[in-house]
């Protein structure tokens, strides 16, 4: 690809996964309120639910997203990522109308089906990086989901003031958006010689899995990328719910503390990963630095009593947001060219898995010491978990990588 096309190519993915995170993030503030709405009283039994929600999304993400990974080695990436933005616009508008708490779940399963978009995406920058470049690169992805985080949550904050379900039409709109203006600006990425056929087995979830273990060089990685994935569940999980139990925060409030967050992501992963300094540490100390402060912020999290703490920690999350587009980078530079759509597809899965898992153990933590039922109350106790998740990779990981 031309370098000038590249440079358009991705700057139009950068603003796809903007929007695409976006009407996710748009709807975090307000899923207690919206819970409650629908007949769930306490935020202890919301936190439960929406710990289901999550799953119900992670299943069908698991199933569908091999299928959507091998179909972008085999008819390209652009029409993968379009069909799904396409799906999540729908998706938007069956949760802005539903009315009972099954339809919620109908519309995660959608949500699930059609979740390829930023693996696709990955799979996307892949194409068209160098392996020199693809940190940098990657960085963009998290870049992205900082800003969309920044402006999501503070929308859906802003708008759940005043209704619930605004921000899901909301989050509609700007996912048809994003699919039209895509659909009219973003090229192809694969060339049709390094295009594969669709197999079958290739799209079997469960497969797909086993096939994580046959990069034989990655499998230790792979498995700690699993219990990071586990532990950086815990945020999306209960932060909303921890924050109405812990501070009394409202949307309003909830909104502006993830958009501090998003700020904290789109500094770090879009302008401080970029810098020589921070290249020259090399990925192996990057990742080992960022595992430390990710359990650091993370145990903090879990021991505060006041809402202010939480912005003070903040910067130290943020920073340990390093890890993600370095361990992708290193990952993808340990496979074949034509096999990126299938280790997008890999970690996709996995990541599936976890948010199939991680949502449901971490809710229901946060319930048992939350419930009007508990001996010992202690909300924290989550972040307390992800914690310790993420010292236990810290030896591992750092081990596998000098090997490499």
């Amino acid at each position: 690809m031309p370098e000038m096309n590249k440079k358009n190519a991705i700057i139009i993915i950068f603003v796809t996964v903007v929007l695409d995170i976006t009407g996710i993030g748009i709807i975090f503030p307000i899923m207690p309120d919206l819970l409650q709405e629908l007949g769930i009283k306490t935020v202890s039994a919301a936190a439960l639910w929406g710990g289901i929600l999550s799953t119900s999304y992670a299943i069908m993400q698991f199933l569908c997203s091999p299928i959507l990974g091998s179909a972008s080695d085999a008819v390209g990436r652009r029409k993968v990522i379009l069909l799904a933005l396409l799906a999540l616009s729908v998706d938007y508008l069956i949760l802005g109308f539903s009315q009972t708490l099954w339809i919620l779940i109908l519309g995660r399963l959608i949500a699930g089906i059609a979740g390829g978009t930023v693996p696709t995406a990955t799979a996307y920058l892949a194409d068209i990086s160098e392996p020199q470049e693809r940190a940098k690169n990657f960085g963009i992805i998290g870049a992205a989901f900082g800003l969309g985080f920044i402006m999501g949550p503070a929308l859906g904050g802003i708008l759940g003031e005043f209704s619930a379900r605004a921000p899901f039409f909301l989050s509609a709109g700007l996912t048809a958006l994003n699919c039209f203006f895509g659909y009219f600006l973003l090229p192809e990425s694969l060339a049709l010689e390094k295009r594969r056929p669709f197999t079958f087995e290739s799209a079997n979830p469960f497969l797909t899995i086993w096939k994580a273990f046959l990069f034989k060089n990655l499998r230790v990685p792979l498995i700690c990328f699993f219990l990071i994935s586990v532990a950086h569940w815990v945020y999306p999980a209960i932060w909303s719910y921890w924050g109405k139990e812990v501070f009394g925060w409202g949307s309003g409030m909830i909104g502006i503390s993830l958009a501090c967050y998003g700020i904290g992501i789109s500094f770090v992963q879009g302008f401080l990963i970029r810098l020589q300094i921070i290249s020259q540490l090399g990925a192996r100390l990057i990742v080992t630095a960022s595992l430390s402060i990710g359990a650091f912020s993370l145990l903090s999290m879990g021991l505060i009593w006041e809402g202010w703490m939480v912005f003070c920690i903040i910067p130290f999350s943020a920073l340990s947001e390093l890890l993600t587009p370095t361990l992708g980078s290193f990952l993808s530079n340990n496979v074949a060219d034509d096999q990126q759509g299938e280790l997008q597809g890999v970690l996709s899965s996995l990541s599936a898995i976890t948010s199939i898992v991680s949502p449901l153990v971490m809710t229901s933590v946060f319930n048992i010491f939350t419930s009007d039922r508990t001996s010992m109350y202690f909300p924290g106790v989550p972040f307390i978990l992800a914690s310790v998740l993420l010292l236990l990779t810290i030896l591992p990981l750092s081990l596998a990588m000098k090997k490499c």
